[in-house]
């Protein structure tokens, strides 16, 4: 997890066609694919939802380790509407968590979730977060 305040980076390379890659500083690569046939990754708006899905699981799962349970098998199903229109924007957002694991009480099991989506979770967080959105063009004609 970053550390609160800190800067993260990204360069996205263009492949081909539709085709991109993602790239951080020390090598962690994502395949990122606008392309309809022979997809090679996800789209931005999928890559988007995985984003909130793992941000929130990675807080699940910490707290169920706390609790010293043990997790036979965690997943989260998401599903997003989006605007019609441009830009088709996501109106709503639902996510199932699914999770087996023996001790964990419905109550509990409820403000995990609850916590990690609504409360620490920084990619959610920034879906409603007031953005400054710089952008700077550096062309070679």
């Amino acid at each position: 997890m970053a550390t609160p305040g800190s800067t993260k980076q990204t360069t996205i390379f263009h492949l081909d066609g539709k085709r991109f890659m993602g790239r951080t500083p020390d090598g962690q690569q994502l395949m990122i694919d606008g392309e309809s046939y022979a997809k090679t990754g996800m789209n931005p708006m999928e890559v988007l939802l995985n984003a909130i899905g793992a941000c929130s699981a990675f807080d699940v799962v910490e707290m169920i380790r706390k609790r010293r349970l043990e997790l036979h098998s965690y997943r989260i199903e998401l599903e997003g509407d989006r605007a019609d229109g441009v830009p088709s924007y996501y109106t709503d957002i639902r996510a199932t968590h699914v999770i087996d694991a023996p001790g964990l009480k419905q109550e509990m099991a409820e403000r995990f979730v609850d916590l990690a989506t609504n409360k620490y979770c920084s990619v959610a967080a920034s879906l409603n977060a007031d953005i400054s959105f710089t952008v700077v063009l550096e062309h070679t004609p």
